[in-house]
């Protein structure tokens, strides 16, 4: 049963909104497309993935773009038109576990979710960091997949649909696959990430509204990729070298704004990684500006860095140990001791910061009883160090990621990750603090997404669109449940294997070896 069109109140969300980048208008006959995210319009809106698909499609006034959400499916948002009415549709993914939205947003819209059923609906596009890093279980559901840094492959995208978008779709399909970077579903193509990394202008909000994540808040790429070595880190593998705003660069993009802004965020795995990051924060005080950062390291932070943190008013900061054993988290590459945590925590508190969130990850080779009681005597350091400050922990399952060397990493079991899990929750309870977790059965099926082939997204189908439940879902697809439990080598072939990836497979096996062998920094 399709939703009713609340064109009022998307026309309220539309009027909040600021648009700081101006695009010309689209031209008479402009080939309807839409440009959308699978996530709730305050998440899409603080994506900038998103952005910068939806800034690329305004580029050409050849285009009509407009956009869409799960919670304005299956409409657009500007005019409330059908999906169903668009020429095509390009989606920008983030995260796995939003293929189910994708599946749902075009389930509703009426728009066959089965590649292989659709004959005139509008093609799907579907690019961003999930479909670059395994794009073969939306072999089933897309009918072009963008993999590797977007900057490559956005520009002839567009212009193939400014010239060519209304033609036949056969013609439409073979045009996309002769993209670098582009795989179209049976049609030969270059299908490979270009080589050369994407060196800049970094991706800005071109709208900022008061119901994103983020509100009112003008959100810039400062840094891509991430200098670290953790062993179960996709940033790290899939978007190398690190690479980061300038200083110069940022100022520019500020003065050709369509309208002022009031508060900017720094997105980044690494914010203060970034060897600009101290003038930059500086340069945005003196303008008066606020300024949100995404992501800090520890080891990023010494006195001066935390003293400008706090000056500019941030309030929360989070931090990633991943594991409370030091020992655990050498061996995942993951190089910063105990007391450096405490350190930073320490400098942070004295410069102002008043609330901390600590991610962990459980689930990881080498874990056991030992690295879960070490995270009490980690809490009680950190809590210490802090002063008396306000602080939560998060506790996440793994989940292993293609092009990362734990991709041959074994996952627990469902009951064995809960009994970590619980694990973990009464260690952090015994410290005094709450843990706040998430569902084993989601991060499951997240693996599943992360690891699975075309099957994993036929099950997706079968689930949204026949109504099956998952476990249903995934016997009726013939998917492989159990791949993502395997034990692995250097030879177990993979759904992305046809794919040149950033890091060779050789490299990663043996940084996997090291890590089941117990190596320090993942090495022997």
């Amino acid at each position: 049963m399709r939703r009713a069109r609340p064109i009022s109140r998307f026309h309220t969300i539309v009027s909040r909104e600021t648009a700081l980048e101006r695009f010309p208008p689209p031209g008479r006959g402009a080939l309807p497309v839409a440009a959308g995210y699978p996530a709730p319009y305050r998440v899409g809106m603080a994506n900038l993935g998103f952005h910068f698909l939806y800034a690329g499609l305004r580029s050409s006034p050849r285009l009509a773009v407009e956009r869409f959400f799960s919670d304005t499916a299956p409409f657009t948002l500007e005019t409330g038109a059908p999906l169903s009415s668009r020429a095509v549709l390009l989606f920008s993914v983030s995260y796995e576990e939003d293929y189910v939205n994708l599946v749902r947003i075009l389930h509703e819209a009426g728009i066959p979710p089965l590649r292989e059923e659709r004959s005139s609906s509008p093609l799907v596009v579907v690019g961003g960091p999930a479909a670059s890093a395994n794009p073969a279980p939306l072999a089933a559901i897309a009918d072009a997949i963008a993999v590797g840094e977007g900057e490559g492959v956005l520009e002839p995208i567009v212009r193939l649909l400014a010239e060519e978008g209304g033609g036949a779709r056969r013609a439409a399909l073979e045009g996309l696959a002769g993209i670098p970077s582009m795989i179209v579903p049976g049609l030969p193509g270059p299908g490979a990430p270009s080589k050369e990394p994407f060196g800049g202008p970094f991706p800005y909000s071109v709208v900022a509204t008061p119901e994103s994540v983020f509100p009112d808040t003008f959100l810039v790429e400062s840094g891509r990729g991430c200098p670290g070595a953790c062993a179960f880190c996709l940033a790290t593998s899939l978007y190398r070298p690190f690479r980061f705003l300038r200083k110069d660069a940022l100022e520019e993009i500020l003065s050709r704004l369509a309208a002022p802004v009031r508060r900017v965020g720094l997105v980044s795995p690494a914010v203060a990684a970034n060897p600009e990051f101290v003038p930059i924060v500086r340069m945005l005080a003196s303008r008066g500006l606020g300024v949100a950062m995404s992501s800090l390291r520890a080891e990023d932070l010494d006195e001066e860095k935390a003293r400008l943190i706090g000056s500019v008013g941030t309030a929360s900061v989070s931090l990633a140990p991943e594991s409370g054993s030091e020992r655990l988290r050498y061996r995942l590459g993951k190089r910063v001791p105990n007391e450096l945590y405490f350190n930073a925590a320490a400098r942070l508190s004295e410069a102002g910061v008043r609330q901390f969130t600590l991610y962990l990850l459980i689930g990881f080779p080498g874990e056991d009883a030992e690295t879960v009681a070490a995270t009490k005597g980690f809490l009680e350091g950190f809590r210490k160090a802090i002063g008396g400050r306000s602080f939560s922990v998060h506790v996440n399952v793994l989940v292993p990621k293609a092009w990362t060397p734990l991709q041959f990493h074994p996952m627990p079991d469902e009951r064995s990750l809960e009994s970590l899990q619980n694990a973990m929750t009464r260690t952090i309870e015994g410290a005094g603090l709450r843990a706040r977790t998430k569902s084993v059965r989601s991060a499951v099926r997240q693996a599943l997404f992360s690891l699975g082939d075309e099957r994993i997204g036929r099950a997706a189908v079968l689930h949204v669109a026949a109504g099956l439940a998952w476990k249903k879902a995934l016997a009726a697809s013939g998917a492989d449940t159990e791949f993502i439990r395997a034990r692995k080598g250097p030879e177990t072939p993979f759904p992305w294997d046809a794919i040149p990836g950033p890091v060779r497979r050789g490299v990663l096996w043996k940084r996997f070896e090291a890590i089941s062998a117990g190596g320090r920094n993942g090495e022997p």
